[in-house]
């Protein structure tokens, strides 16, 4: 009878068990059927993707961070608040769904932010589906924008000179600089000095500029500048050397040397030298057919071609001294003393030429058998 009640018991403890099982006890809690357990949350990764500066107050910049939140798996974009701290000031986003990629983005700004160095941090909450995650330490540089000061760049230029002005812009970092698109291509500047400088072509008659003074906060222009351009004009000097005195009936050599004065070149430079009637041209040039050297009536001439500043060409004439009485007239067993002109051209680019003069004296002695008559 007592094994009969033993068994029975074990019977009546085994269906207590089942039904137990059955309805969903698990350490101690009753489940109503079909409960699942609660899912782990996702891991997260959280990202600052971008600063950007702006000028805010005085000498101040706001920073505005962008921020994204990536799930380590799953399709399902996270959600909630990210808290963005550079220290003693902060912002907040709510993150949104970006397009088709599985992240969660937001950005926000910070404002009134001093110049100099600033640490950022990215806190992101987390939600019942997402583990909460942190971004950072992101260094960055708060800046002040650039900008110029008093700028009074000249509007005129001299073809062949060089053109130049020095640009200064202040903002936190020191801004570099650059020329804006349009400006030509022999104009340049330093990117660290803000200076600008080019020699101006012959040819030019006017051209334009503008200078971008840019760093991490922001940027500034200074112009367009528009600057005409003065035509160049050629400085030559000249000297001229003639013998002292010349027998009639003999030769003798003047020559006149062309330099360029200037501080451009001298283009097309042409030298004359002009002799009087009492001495005949007979050739110049150091041969009697000397390229480039002509006469023309008594008067010898040579293109000289373009002078550097400090160049110096010359040209040479041969001339004869007349023997006839004529000369002398009346006026037995006397000399006479005449002028040899030299001078130098050089046309200026769409003005007038510029033109040098030099003068030389010749002494005329006479000489043969009429002399005495």
């Amino acid at each position: 009878m007592h094994s009969v009640m033993i068994s029975a018991c074990r019977r009546t403890a085994g269906l207590t068990a089942g039904l137990l099982l059955g309805a969903g006890l698990i350490g101690g809690i009753a489940l109503t059927p079909g409960t699942a357990l609660a899912d782990t949350p996702v891991a997260t990764t959280t990202a600052i993707t971008g600063i950007t500066q702006a000028p805010d107050h005085h000498g101040t910049s706001a920073l505005t961070i962008g921020v994204s939140v990536t799930p380590a798996s799953g399709t399902v974009w996270p959600s909630g608040i990210v808290k963005v701290s550079d220290g003693p000031s902060g912002c907040q986003l709510t993150l949104v769904q970006d397009g088709s990629k599985a992240v969660g983005v937001g950005n926000c700004t910070i404002g009134d932010v001093p110049a100099g160095p600033v640490t950022l941090t990215a806190s992101y909450e987390g939600t019942t589906s997402f583990a909460s995650s942190a971004s950072g330490p992101d260094k960055v540089t708060a800046g002040v924008a650039p900008a110029f000061s008093a700028l009074t760049p000249s509007l005129t230029a001299t073809g062949g000179q060089v053109y130049s002005y020095a640009f200064r812009a202040s903002g936190y970092p020191a801004p570099g600089y650059a020329l804006s698109a349009g400006a030509p291509g022999w104009l340049h500047v330093n990117s660290q000095t803000g200076t600008v400088w080019g020699t101006v072509p012959a040819w030019v008659t006017s051209f334009s500029y503008s200078v971008t003074a840019a760093n991490g906060a922001g940027s500034a222009t200074a112009g367009p500048y528009l600057v005409n351009v003065a035509r160049a004009h050629a400085v030559l000097a000249t000297q001229l050397s003639c013998p002292a005195k010349v027998y009639s009936g003999k030769q003798g050599t003047c020559t006149l040397s062309v330099t360029n004065a200037g501080r451009f070149p001298a283009p097309a430079v042409t030298a004359r030298v002009s002799l009087p009637s009492q001495l005949r041209a007979l050739y110049c040039g150091r041969f009697w057919a000397h390229q480039g050297c002509v006469i023309s009536g008594n008067t010898a001439s040579e293109s000289l071609g373009t002078l550097r500043p400090g160049q110096t060409r010359t040209l040479s004439v041969v001339f004869a001294a007349k023997s006839s009485r004529g000369i002398w007239g009346g006026h037995h067993f006397r000399t006479i003393k005449v002028k040899v002109i030299g001078s130098a051209t050089a046309p200026g680019f769409g003005g007038p030429g510029r033109q040098s003069f030099a003068a030389a004296y010749v002494t005329i002695v006479p000489r043969g058998w009429w002399w005495a008559f």
